[in-house]
């Protein structure tokens, strides 16, 4: 898998989308204009006049684009709003269940094998199917939904092998599109869903009266399932546009998680462990229909829908064509074994060429290296990060010159604290922060990266889309030249650092910038932000061959390549220098 090349073609499915979806729309439009045309001509017997199909059309087509546009707008806060609809609870660390504990130990190795920001878990609470997803706009900005049924039932090794499935969902760009397909498909389910509401409701008022009594709200149960029936054919396309882009995701997930957790025993013994404990995947949350293509199994029934996830049997073969499946059920049998991790020393990234082929590839070393960076990490150290006055106070230590090779690590892990509180709270950490930085007039390099790295990931805004304003990286070349320029500044000799990474992308630079300070760096980097894809990777191999210049990545070029790369929503794994 190839991040940016993933991220890319992201964005193309997301503008075919927008050709399915006004191919669909035409198509609803047309079938309530001949329906409405039948029954003027029956009822009025002369044909039905033009401005009948104006006025039809027009309501029909406003209703579509005004219900996707309210869906687009609802879900633009990312994850955490799909979390609120959802109905799910956040899993605060300092306060959480064994089962709990052990998910989100596995979600921290991920996310630190991947490089990119700890997502916020969520759980379904009583939900007894096995099932997850995992939502947002951008890598950074994630969260990660898990029935307590999954919590309960699979083993650690399983419950890796999902989080490996999900987090290639993070990394492929899949996240985005899908999030989109819930906003566009929504105009188009519309009056199929309201009618179909409304004759449920009128059934279950009228259950257990006397037949007498019966019949209140027959006629507008009778009218909305005729609207049900005239919008079926725009439901089922919305069904059938989800399901052919999400099963052929799902499949990469399956064999990404392979890879990531380097155990196939892990998603296909989760997999099977659906099978062999007949367990439920449908999940009884509200609105879960709207998000059913972003599960990891199938979370919506109906024999009339295309399905939205290839079947697990063949999702088995497929990931891992050697299962044993009556060994396996064997060796489970309702026992939870737990995967104990071995220590040692984590593989390095030797040239800035490997480096670049780990974005968004995160391989089972650096998981391992994930899970041993976390045991070494002081438990009371761990367990305040979970903690928003812990992590400020964490965060702040930092700041004040609380040397850590593992800096940014940590900034990671606290994160999800940090972003549970009010945009105020944050606000006033981030002013505080800055203070301390600030405080003796001159800022280091390691205190920019910290700084830098969570005013990113704590402002206003963070988690919503990241619109593409540049297509190449000559339109941005001042913000390049300037990000280079810093890149250089932490290695032993500037000037060969800065003419490495000038080379690299043949903009005509001579010298690098002379005068940098925070805001004229964080200015260039939030434009860069808003760079294609494809030409992102120019810029983080140019830092890469910047900081690589001498042969060596000390901690300092370490942090300044993951901070620019995670500000560029391109996660790098951790081990960029030697252990």
């Amino acid at each position: 898998m190839d991040f940016f090349a993933e991220q890319d073609a992201a964005r193309r499915r997301s503008r075919w989308l927008i050709l399915w979806y006004a191919v669909a729309v035409l198509a609803v439009v047309a079938s309530y204009c001949a329906v409405a045309g039948a029954l003027y001509a029956l009822l009025v017997q002369q044909a039905p006049p033009a401005r009948l199909f104006l006025a039809v059309a027009g309501t029909v087509a406003a209703f579509v684009l005004s219900i996707s546009a309210y869906r687009m707008w609802q879900l633009s806060g990312g994850g955490p709003a799909i979390a609120e609809l959802l109905n799910a609870r956040y899993v605060e660390a300092g306060r959480c269940t064994p089962a709990e504990r052990r998910l989100l130990n596995v979600v921290e190795e991920m996310a630190i094998a991947s490089g990119i920001s700890v997502p916020a878990v969520y759980i379904l609470d009583y939900d007894d199917a096995i099932n997850a997803l995992v939502a947002g706009y951008s890598p950074n900005e994630a969260v990660i939904i898990v029935t307590q049924g999954a919590l309960q039932k699979l083993s650690r090794d399983e419950l890796q092998g999902v989080m490996g499935h999900e987090f290639s969902h993070i990394l492929n760009g899949d996240m985005a599109l899908n999030l989109r397909l819930v906003s566009v498909l929504a105009g188009l389910t519309w009056f199929a869903d309201a009618a179909e509401r409304l004759i449920f409701e009128t059934a279950w008022r009228n259950r257990g009266l006397p037949r007498e009594k019966r019949g209140d709200g027959v006629l507008a149960a009778l009218f909305a399932g005729m609207v049900a029936f005239i919008g079926f054919p725009a439901t089922f396309a919305a069904d059938a546009i989800k399901g052919a882009i999400s099963r052929e995701r799902e499949r990469l997930a399956d064999a990404a998680a392979v890879q990531f957790t380097r155990n196939p025993d892990g998603v296909a013994g989760a997999l099977d462990s659906i099978l062999a404990l007949r367990a439920q995947t449908m999940v009884r949350a509200l609105h879960a229909e709207l998000f059913s293509h972003m599960f990891f199994a199938p979370a919506a029934g109906g024999w009339w829908r295309p399905p939205t996830h290839p079947p697990l049997l063949e999702r088995i073969k497929s990931a891992h064509p050697r299962f044993k499946r009556d060994e396996y059920r064997e060796r489970r049998h309702g026992i939870r074994r737990e995967v104990a991790v071995i220590d040692g020393s984590g593989n390095v990234v030797k040239n800035m060429a490997q480096g670049l082929a780990s974005v968004g590839r995160p391989a089972p070393e650096h998981v391992d290296y994930a899970a041993r960076l976390l045991a070494s990490l002081p438990a009371d150290v761990r367990e305040a990060l979970h903690d928003a006055n812990g992590a400020q106070a964490q965060m702040l230590a930092l700041a004040r010159g609380d040397k850590r090779k593992d800096m940014l690590t940590l900034a990671e892990l606290a994160i999800p604290a940090l972003k549970a509180q009010p945009q105020k709270l944050r606000d006033a950490f981030i002013a505080e922060l800055s203070s301390v930085v600030e405080a003796d007039r001159r800022v280091t390099l390691g205190e920019f990266v910290l700084l830098t790295y969570l005013r990113q990931r704590l402002r206003e805004g963070a988690g919503q889309p990241i619109r593409t304003q540049f297509r190449r990286i000559e339109e941005v070349a001042a913000d390049a030249h300037i990000v280079v320029s810093l890149l250089a500044r932490s290695s032993p000799d500037p000037g060969a650092a800065f003419a490495t990474g000038a080379a690299l992308l043949k903009l005509g630079w001579t010298k690098p910038v002379e005068q940098l300070d925070t805001r004229k760096v964080g200015d260039a980097l939030e434009r860069l932000r808003h760079l294609a894809p494809l030409a992102k990777p120019a810029v983080i191999k140019a830092c890469m061959a910047a900081a690589n210049a001498d042969g060596v990545f000390n901690t300092a070029e370490t942090d300044l390549v993951r901070m620019v790369a995670a500000t560029l929503d391109c996660p790098v794994p951790p081990a960029l220098e030697r252990a």
